[in-house]
């Protein structure tokens, strides 16, 4: 057994020309206006005479209706889209109790022509329906052309009242034109008061001015009668300062230029000062060298004290007192001691070369030198850093004694010299 029946199948809904002959002229002009019937009057597939008038359009899409023809056929095509929406809501009402409620409410609203399509083409319409709708249509025609002889009425009266109305329009533009030329005017006077205003208040803050003028000309005056003896002493005080701000700028010219001899007071006492320090430091210094050449002469005396027991002393083949005939090579130094850097070479018994370090001297000639010397001297404080790292390679690469010396003195070469004596 099917519980579940079959949902019952829609019938196909009615064409144009399926609906009953009787109801195609409330339907034609019912869902047709004038216009509408105009426009589709110059369509091709209807192709009607432009002459025809209302009544002669409504009667020939009558008779297309009635036709299963190309013009029935545009004709129910157009009204089918023109009133889809309404078709499509009436087509799943089967009742003529569903219909009718669905008319009523669209009745209500006003969508009769909507309305009335969907009855005449839905296939469940029965004739009762139809029947007692098309005799309410009949009287809601009737009620139009006695609305439409109201509305002409009143249309009438409106445009007599319009036309009233208007004259009263054109009164009240010709008030309004003359109180806009007066208000015109009245702007035109205003904007002339408001443009000579400025010249006034320039005129009357001119005027101002001069009143305050004449009241403090007025006061001056005034105050000249009364305070003649103080004006008399206020001249002599500005005099009297006069001659103080003379004093004060002549004391202060005199504060400079004492402070510009202060500061080359100053300037001289700093180099002085310095000189000074110079001074006490080579003071220091000769009186060190002499301290260290006194001792180099006791060890003389005493070393000679020696030579007294040596087989070769007086003899030619004494080689020397100390050195025993070394060659001294003495790189940098003074230029105005090396007479006495020789001497002392020589008083020591050694044999003495000389090099600049490089400042007249070609340094080339150091190699040479130093191959034939057997001692090297440097003086750390006159020779450059350059010629002196020079010299210690060289030494280190012929083993060579190499003494770095302290000061180009005297005392400094012969503590050196002591160093290496036999």
């Amino acid at each position: 057994m099917n519980l579940h029946p079959q949902k019952r199948q829609l019938q196909p809904r009615k064409k144009i020309w399926e609906i009953e002959g009787c109801y195609k002229c409330a339907l034609i002009g019912t869902c047709l206006s004038r216009n509408e019937l105009r426009t589709l009057a110059r369509e091709r597939v209807f192709a009607l005479d432009p002459g025809c008038d209302d009544y002669q359009l409504h009667g020939r899409f009558i008779g297309f209706s009635a036709e299963d023809a190309p013009q029935g056929k545009a004709l129910d095509s157009y009204l089918e889209k023109k009133y889809r929406p309404a078709a499509k809501k009436y087509r799943h009402r089967q009742t003529d109790q569903e219909l009718k409620a669905l008319w009523d409410e669209d009745l209500a609203a006003g969508r009769v022509d909507s309305a009335w399509w969907a009855i005449m083409t839905h296939p469940q319409a029965s004739m009762a329906l139809v029947a007692d709708l098309y005799g309410v249509l009949h009287m809601l025609s009737h009620d139009g052309v006695s609305c439409h002889h109201r509305n002409c009425a009143l249309r009438n009266r409106l445009r007599t009242k319009v036309a009233m109305l208007e004259e009263v329009l054109a009164s009240e533009r010709q008030h309004h034109r003359r109180e806009y030329r007066q208000h015109r005017e009245e702007l035109a006077t205003l904007r002339q008061e408001a443009a000579a205003r400025p010249v006034l208040i320039r005129e009357n803050q001119t005027l101002g001015s001069e009143i305050a003028a004449l009241k403090a000309r007025l006061l001056e005056l005034s105050n000249q009668r009364q305070q003649q003896p103080e004006q008399r002493l206020i001249a002599e005080l500005r005099q009297e300062n006069n001659a103080l701000y003379g004093r004060i700028d002549e004391l202060g010219r005199e504060l400079e230029r004492l402070q510009a001899q202060r500061m080359t007071a100053e300037k001289k006492l700093e180099t002085l000062a310095a000189l000074r320090y110079r001074l006490e430091r080579h003071e220091t210094d000769q009186a060190g060298e002499v301290a260290q050449l006194e001792g180099l002469v006791f060890q003389q005396i005493a070393r000679k004290k020696l030579c007294q027991d040596c087989a070769d002393q007086n003899s030619d083949h004494c080689p020397g007192p100390n050195l025993c005939g070394k060659t001294v090579l003495y790189v940098g130094g003074l230029h105005k001691m090396v007479p006495h850097y020789r001497q002392l070479v020589e008083n020591y018994g050694g044999r003495f070369l000389h090099h600049d370090g490089g400042r007249e001297a070609t340094r080339n000639l150091l190699p040479k030198m130093l191959s034939t010397a057997d001692a090297v001297f440097c003086p750390v404080d006159c020779v450059s850093h350059d010629a002196c790292i020079c010299v210690k390679k060289m030494c280190k690469r012929y083993q060579k004694p190499f003494v770095l010396m302290r000061s180009a003195g005297l005392s400094s070469l012969a503590k050196g010299l002591g160093d290496i004596v036999q």
